[in-house]
């Protein structure tokens, strides 16, 4: 009997703390800092990366996943928990989960029936993104990933990710060029960052991190944030 012990991929945990982290420092300075500090500028900064590691990360769910029909449940069931301490803290939108089960069903069409269907699902969720957390930006970023991923042209994310970020926010949002640009950069060096542990993260074994933790931090900082912006 081998007493070798089992493998567990290190870099997908990684990159999960550092979602986690990027997440917290985003909602922490949304709900605390004045718009437009340097420590506001900063944690907003860093909160970029958590997108563009969650739809590397939706993607490689896509791959690896036994059943996408019970990935999308629990995406599901997570985006409506999540919903509550969301509407809390920022009003009547929906959760970037929905977004993430969106970008999970478009490339999933794109993967199993081509892309005319996956088109079609992308044309009927943009009249439905703007309510939604990063809004259209996530399944593009998705999209992305899956083509590059299926290519093996994995490096042309630090040009396409950005990118489209870039190009998507200068049609829907109404910002600053510096604005765009910080926002650009940052989301290059999130992809620069996925792209350094891709090769690794993109392995089957699992993590030391269960899915249960990873998915129930969400509702449960956002939970937390709330109660402590209502208490001071």
């Amino acid at each position: 009997m081998s007493d070798a012990k089992p493998q567990y991929n290190t870099a997908r945990d990684l990159l999960k703390v550092i979602a986690i982290i990027a997440m917290t420092a985003d909602h922490v300075s949304t709900a605390f800092l004045v718009e437009g500090t340097v420590l506001y500028d900063i944690c907003q900064f860093f909160g970029n990366f958590t997108i563009v590691i969650m739809c590397f990360l939706i993607v490689q769910g896509l791959k690896h996943t036994r059943s996408v029909l019970n990935y999308s449940q629990r995406l599901l069931g997570w985006a409506m928990i999540s919903e509550i301490p969301f509407y809390l803290l920022f009003g009547m939108r929906l959760d970037v989960m929905f977004t993430l089960l969106a970008s999970l069903l478009i490339i999933f069409l794109l993967d199993r029936k081509g892309l005319a269907f996956a088109t079609t699902a992308l044309v009927l969720f943009f009249p439905l993104s703007p309510i939604c957390d990063w809004s259209i930006v996530a399944p593009i970023f998705a999209i992305i990933y899956y083509e590059l991923d299926k290519h093996n042209m994995e490096k042309l994310s630090l040009i396409l990710i950005p990118g489209a970020y870039f190009t998507l926010r200068a049609i829907l949002y109404e910002e600053t060029q510096t604005e765009y640009v910080i926002g650009t950069v940052s989301i290059f060096l999130a992809s620069l960052l996925v792209l350094l542990f891709m090769k690794q993260a993109a392995e089957r074994c699992k993590g030391r991190m269960p899915g249960l933790v990873f998915y129930a931090y969400y509702p449960a900082h956002l939970m937390v944030i709330w109660t402590i912006s209502t208490l001071v």
